[in-house]
């Protein structure tokens, strides 16, 4: 066992997205086979494979990779990864099976928010996964690693397509974006915090809600967000993220009263989440706010867009 008796058999992996400690790929180990839950990007697939030797274990002996969602800084890596990983089984929710086996549309509209510069900068090239590898996983269902088990939950409020996975042998759950994102004292010194991820486009703020409600009903004690590293302790955490719901739900209601749409909207989103993400900060404790809300600045950015976004589909609604 490791830090707050994390289990060894879970690793995390630093995919140095944008820089280090953004974004986590998780290899979990059970004898002599394995899975990776989320890949990052392209660029991240060496660091995956390296972890995996540094196991021991072959490429030939990883049986899942699983992916939490589309969004490109989790499943960015898919194809290159199972390239590198022959007997693999792609594993995500049945939404996102036919975006992995033709990404053009997915890649399009990453595209309308990056642009090209910075799209290529960040996630390369992204190639098709052959439909043959990819499984959709019902809500509940349970797959097997060696004697392992994995429960694939289906979680509203971040994105329709998200799943988290409860590994009970390890009392585990990843979590994606579904728990937030955020640091804590095992990543770096003084109190941590936790927020939440409103990205582009789906933010629910109720199903948010009864996702972090289904996550604490696994009775999990670790949750294994994407940004960034394990949360021991998971039951003092989620009122953290409870209340910056409830901020992102807040800004979504100005922005839908405001008489504002387009670039206006998103700077105005973009200022009140800056605004609360550091009020939230405080409320958290930390002791050095500044680092912090630097490494939130692409979560201001999109969020506020994120907010803007679905703001505007409920007005046209």
């Amino acid at each position: 066992m490791t830090h707050d008796n994390l289990p060894a058999s879970i690793v995390t992996i630093d995919c140095h997205y944008v820089s280090e400690k953004r974004a986590a790929a998780y290899l979990i180990i059970e004898g002599d086979r394995a899975a990776f839950v989320d890949n990052n990007t392209v660029f991240a697939v060496p660091r995956l494979l390296t972890a995996l030797a540094e196991q021991g274990l072959r490429p030939e002996q990883v049986d899942y990779v699983i992916i939490t969602h589309l969004h490109l800084d989790h499943a960015g890596g898919t194809a290159e990864l199972m390239k590198h990983c022959p007997n693999a089984t792609l594993l995500a929710h049945p939404k996102a099976v036919r975006h992995l086996a033709d990404p053009s549309r997915l890649v399009q509209s990453v595209l309308a928010v990056y642009g090209e510069e910075d799209f290529s900068r960040l996630y390369g090239h992204i190639e098709p996964v052959d439909t043959e590898r990819i499984h959709g996983v019902a809500d509940g269902e349970v797959v097997l690693l060696g004697t392992r088990t994995l429960r694939f939950l289906h979680t509203l409020g971040h994105a329709s397509h998200h799943v988290c996975i409860h590994d009970t042998a390890a009392n585990a759950i990843f979590t994606g974006d579904s728990f937030g994102v955020g640091l804590n004292d095992a990543v770096r010194p003084g109190p941590g915090f936790l927020v939440c991820s409103a990205a582009p486009a789906e933010f629910d703020p109720e199903a948010a809600r009864a996702t972090v409600a289904q996550i604490l009903g696994t009775s999990a004690t670790a949750a294994y967000p994407t940004h960034f590293g394990p949360f021991p302790r998971i039951h003092e955490w989620a009122p953290k993220l409870l209340r910056s719901i409830g901020q992102m739900e807040a800004i979504l209601q100005e922005g839908l009263a405001a008489p504002l749409e387009g670039d206006a909207l998103i700077q105005h989103c973009r200022n009140r989440v800056a605004a609360a993400f550091d009020d939230h900060l405080a409320w958290c404790g930390v002791t050095n706010p500044e680092a912090d809300h630097a490494w939130l600045e692409g979560d201001i950015k999109l969020n506020g867009f994120g907010l803007a976004m679905v703001a505007e589909r409920m007005r046209r609604r």
